[in-house]
């Protein structure tokens, strides 16, 4: 028996000898998917206004056939006034048709595409560099806080790191045949609907990308207008959808399909650096922005990073400004692959001098920055071999500390704060108290609640449209401060003993004796004495 065994054991550690890239493949993968799916279904707790938002967006789309402001399959949403990105909505349907809607299904398809980042990353890394390389990029990306974060919740922008990266890794294989240029050019154009900060770093990455692959005899002229032209007509709707709004024309319906005019100033011109008044101004204040949020690795806001560990254990951004340095000294070896990633980096640091950058608005800086530290450790092991197994061992020992404190009490109930724990439960309660009952819910610390109402009711546009009422509607986010027998913020409640609180816990009706009342997290019901 011990002689089967033995031959067992020296089988598999054959194996494993001959086949190390994809043990290690497989390990990092593994990692990977427990960083992401573990509390899956309870962490981030509660639901954040925008994942509520997005979701309703797809359940009208489902059901009805329009979006939460009854327009017929929008190119981009409304949503609360100046915008939302619509691909996120679109990929929910299929799951709300199965499983219905739920907080789990707003987040898979965020979920799923953070998952399916990791082999793209290998993938473009080794050609970038080589397997080694493309394994230990996997892994820094595997364990990377802002990767893992980022999906987790159903935040629409999320998507963008993982469609560009599809697109990126088609546009490497342009070297091996020039017809992956087309391939890459869709993805590319499915960018531009995905998030709106694409709209400037798309053509400043295509400018750089082109110049290389035309320097360098990859591409030929012809070529490449045969990929700008499939972007230009794939991205025709975005960009009629950019100067509708500019330029304040209507609305254009093809077929069942709409490109909308905002009701109000679209995010793109509220926001970006050339449409203020003194842009040069405002870009120097981006700009300033954009270096604190790289060095610092914190936004302030627990939904995108935790401020102990930062996008990639907070001290490591010097090495990211090393890594520059080792891909421009081995410049000779793989030029392209190590020129578009600086193209890649250098197109994102320009988007962040032309919009305000939070962690979410700039995703698409990360994955270079986390790359060039991966290569600045894997550049210097090259001289000093003892450099990688250390580097692995720290990682390791950070990501460890990571997930012990993501999934700790201190950092859930911090979490809960941007996510609402309880809310919904208490809209649900207060609900209960009667169909025709007035409700009051409050505005604490939280924005447009009229969002979870419609969560929690599922009223149709054409019902409830007509019974909304905005505080300014020329606000680029309307907010809501009546909406059918919901009213929005403490002030803006009558006195009724016959009112439903819904409130944060350090707010109280003007006559609490009045009323029952039934704790849920950080909310408080106050339902009407029987």
């Amino acid at each position: 028996m011990a002689g089967i065994n033995d031959t067992v054991h020296q089988r598999l550690w054959r194996w494993g000898n001959s086949n190390r890239t994809q043990v290690v493949f497989v390990i990092i993968l593994l990692i990977g998917i427990f960083a992401r799916i573990w509390e899956f279904r309870t962490l981030p707790p509660g639901l954040h206004h925008d994942e509520a938002a997005i979701g309703m967006e797809a359940y009208y789309l489902y059901h009805y056939g329009v979006d939460r402001n009854n327009i017929s399959y929008p190119i981009h949403f409304i949503g609360w006034g100046n915008g939302q990105n619509a691909p996120h909505a679109y990929l929910i349907i299929p799951f709300i048709a199965l499983l219905g809607l739920s907080i789990s299904v707003i987040r898979l398809p965020i979920l799923l595409s953070g998952i399916a980042t990791l082999p793209f990353i290998y993938l473009i890394f080794k050609r970038t560099v080589d397997e080694k390389f493309g394994l230990f990029a996997m892994f820094c990306i595997a364990i990377s806080p802002w990767h893992i974060l980022l999906s987790r919740w159903g935040l629409e922008s999320n998507l963008l790191p993982f469609i560009f990266t599809v697109g990126y890794f088609f546009l490497l294989k342009t070297k091996d045949d020039w017809r992956w240029f087309i391939p890459a050019n869709v993805i590319f154009a499915v960018c531009l609907y995905t998030y709106g900060t694409t709209y400037a770093f798309l053509p400043i990455f295509l400018f750089f990308a082109i110049g290389i692959l035309l320097r360098s005899g990859t591409l030929t002229i012809s070529q490449v207008i045969i990929g700008l032209l499939i972007v230009a007509t794939l991205g025709l709707p975005v960009i009629l959808f950019v100067l509708i709004n500019i330029f304040g024309l209507d609305s254009i319906h093809l077929g069942p399909i709409t490109i909308p005019h905002m009701p109000t100033l679209s995010r793109f011109q509220g926001e970006g650096a050339m449409f203020q008044s003194n842009p040069l101004k405002v870009i120097y204040s981006y700009l300033l922005g954009l270096l604190n949020l790289l060095i610092s690795q914190n936004d302030f806001r627990i939904r995108n990073v935790m401020p102990a560990y930062g996008y990639f254990y907070r001290f490591t951004f010097p090495l990211a400004v090393l890594g520059v340095w080792a891909a421009l000294r081995t410049i000779k070896e793989r030029r392209v692959e190590k020129l578009l990633l600086i193209a890649w980096l250098g197109a994102a640091f320009i988007l962040g001098m032309l919009e305000p950058v939070i962690v979410n608005r700039i995703n698409i800086i990360f994955i270079p920055v986390i790359i060039l530290i991966a290569y600045s450790i894997y550049w210097l092991s090259s001289s000093f071999r003892i450099v990688m197994p250390v580097a692995i061992a720290v990682l390791l020992i950070a990501f460890s500390f990571f997930t012990y404190d993501y999934h700790g009490k201190a950092y859930k109930l911090e979490a809960g704060k941007e996510f609402y724990t309880g809310l919904l439960s208490a809209i649900k309660y207060a609900q209960s108290q009667g169909d025709n009952m007035p409700i009051c819910i409050t505005t604490y610390k939280m924005y447009q609640p009229y969002i979870f109402v419609l969560y929690t009711e599922r009223t149709p546009p054409s019902e409830y449209l007509g019974s909304i009422h905005y505080v300014d509607p020329a606000n680029p986010l309307r907010e809501v401060d009546q909406l059918g027998r919901y009213t929005f913020g403490l002030d803006n409640c009558a006195d009724d003993p016959k009112s439903s609180y819904v409130l944060f816990f350090k707010e109280k009706p003007d006559h609490p004796k009045w009323y029952v009342s039934k704790r849920f997290d950080s909310y408080v019901v106050y339902a009407p004495k029987p």
